[in-house]
């Protein structure tokens, strides 16, 4: 039993905090270091019944292969103060490819489900089961964003919410179609629209035009198609949730910038003053 499920085995709250695990066992396939998940939590009520799972992404890094989870965790702004809902997440370290390359392998074909009730089970102790799982937040930096469209793909549950931050590159021209994976976002989009309002997502994007622009503009033109099919009162209430938009600080910036403030609201006005 986990130091967090023994907590809750008490009978007593869990409170906000945070830990790097080692020797994930859906991860081992991945090449790098150890360790390989880091999860951080807010407070979590010892009767809770379910919760909100978020899962990040990183992108590359100039380490290559010795690169520290920690790197990403530094530079991902994954702060859940502002969250009133039972919340967990988790980073999990990619696969090192090759020079500053990471992808997800083990995330594909439903992985990424895997890893998530993973995270939930770290809450189960030995008198009751794993916590269910209310909502997912699926967010990505830089190279970690084509990866998530591709989890997506194979998700047996799809994200409730999906924020990419400057990593829509588009894929390389030599292999093939450089908008693969536009299907895979407007599939999800249609779907989650179809909830609305029942059960708020949200799609926000943030990018550099020079490195994301072209694929994060296709995204837009897909959310304009979807919600002008909408009711106007409703598609005008739900552009605050579903777009893309410029950022204002540098790359490596964005993310730490952002998090906080869509996990906090999926609708927030970002603010660039900083």
């Amino acid at each position: 039993m986990s130091e967090l499920a023994l907590i809750a085995a008490r009978g007593e709250s869990v409170v906000p905090g945070e830990a790097y695990l080692h020797d994930t066992p859906m991860l081992r396939s991945h090449a790098g270091t150890q360790p390989d998940l880091y999860l951080c939590w807010n407070a979590i009520p010892p009767d809770v019944a379910a919760l909100d799972i978020v899962v990040h992404l990183h992108g590359f890094s100039r380490d290559g292969a010795t690169m520290p989870l920690s790197e990403k965790v530094a530079r991902a702004g994954l702060d859940l103060g502002d969250r009133s809902r039972p919340t967990v997440a988790l980073i999990p370290r990619g696969n090192w490819l090759r020079y500053s390359w990471y992808d997800f392998p083990a995330l594909l074909a439903g992985g990424i489900d895997r890893l998530v009730d993973y995270g939930s089970e770290r809450f189960a102790t030995a008198s009751a089961r794993a916590p269910a799982i209310d909502r997912l937040i699926l967010t990505a930096h830089s190279g970690g964003g084509m990866q998530a469209l591709d989890a997506i793909a194979g998700a047996r549950r799809p994200p409730d919410e999906f924020f990419v931050f400057d990593g829509l590159y588009g894929r390389d021209p030599a292999t093939g179609n450089p908008m693969r994976g536009l299907e895979v976002v407007d599939g999800w989009l249609g779907e989650r629209l179809a909830g609305e309002p029942a059960r708020p997502g949200a799609l926000r994007v943030v990018y550099i035009e020079q490195q994301t622009g072209p694929f994060s503009r296709q995204v837009q033109a897909l959310i304009e198609r979807r919600l002008a099919g909408l009711d106007p009162v409703l598609a005008g209430a739900l552009r605050r949730r579903y777009r893309t938009e410029r950022s204002g600080v540098p790359h490596a910036h964005i993310a730490r910038t952002c998090h906080k403030a869509l996990l906090a609201d999926p609708g927030a006005e970002l603010d660039w003053s900083g």
